[in-house]
Order: structure tokens, then sequence, then C-alpha cells
């Protein structure tokens, strides 16, 4: 498995000086956002930010997306045959977990996962996976747009 990921300087942080967590990823359950100590700048943040289809918050940015297995694009599909286009990523906000984690049906094998949920609407947006090198999000690119301009959340 070959992961690729830049280490930006702030994770999609509304504060300055909070502290990310060491390790794997886990949430803050209070604000719905993933820490982990991959980090990004806070002047990034104009320009390919990527929201929840349904109800615009703010999910990750483009330039956060990241390579595993020599991608940051994969089709996949279920063991009910849905077909999912997912975009990885080295961080995200506003998801909330959902059910286990599982290493059962993994895309990413040497990786758990478990679902991950828009915290502003509840729509499945993706999977957040969990390794021993770290952990990244697989996100569903169907279910995420481009930031129009002057919508925030």
């Amino acid at each position: 498995m070959t992961c690729q990921c830049r280490t930006p300087e702030r994770a999609l942080r509304e504060q300055e000086n909070e502290t990310p967590s060491k390790g794997e990823p886990s949430v803050d359950n209070n604000r719905g956002e993933f820490l982990d100590e991959r980090l990004e700048s806070a002047d990034a943040e104009t320009g390919g930010v990527l929201v929840c289809r349904v109800c615009h918050s703010r999910i990750t940015r483009r330039d956060l997306g990241m390579a595993i297995n020599g991608s940051r694009r994969h089709v996949f599909f279920n063991p009910d045959g849905l077909v999912f286009e997912l975009g990885c990523f080295a961080s995200a906000r506003n998801l909330t977990p959902a059910g286990p984690e599982t290493d059962e049906f993994t895309w990413f094998p040497g990786y758990r996962w478990q679902v991950v949920l828009c915290t502003g609407c509840s729509t499945q947006l993706g999977w957040r996976y969990v390794g021993a090198d770290g952990g990244f999000f697989g996100l569903i690119l169907k279910a995420l747009m481009e930031e129009e301009q002057g919508i925030k959340s």
C-alpha cells in the first residue's frame, strides 16, 4: 500500500489554538470534526472547498487529496453491487461516525473502515479508514460539490 500524503499546517480548524491528537484519526464529538496529526494552513482555506451536496456543510478541500495505492480516485462496488467513486483525503470535518470500525470487505487492505455521515444532514458522505500507518477519508465524490462563492457553513 502506498500512502503519499502531504503534511498541511492546520486541519480545517475553526480555532487556531486547537491541538490535534496524535496517532489514529479521532472525532471531536462536540463539533463532528475528525482530528489527526495532518494539519493545513489557515490561509489556504480559499478556493477548492468541498461541501456536502445536500446541506452545503464544509467537508474538506481539494488540496487535501492524497494518493492511496497510487491514485487519489478509486471506483469500487460493495457486496450489494452499488458503485462508488471515492476521493481520498488526508483530513475532513463536519462528519459523524456511524457504526463500528471493521476490516470486512475493505477496499483498502490493511485499513479498517467506518461509515461517516454529514453532521449537518446525516447524508452518508463516505468512510474513514484507519491503519497502522495512520488514516484517511474515502469520500463519495457525487455527494460533494465545490463551495459556491459567498456560501460558507
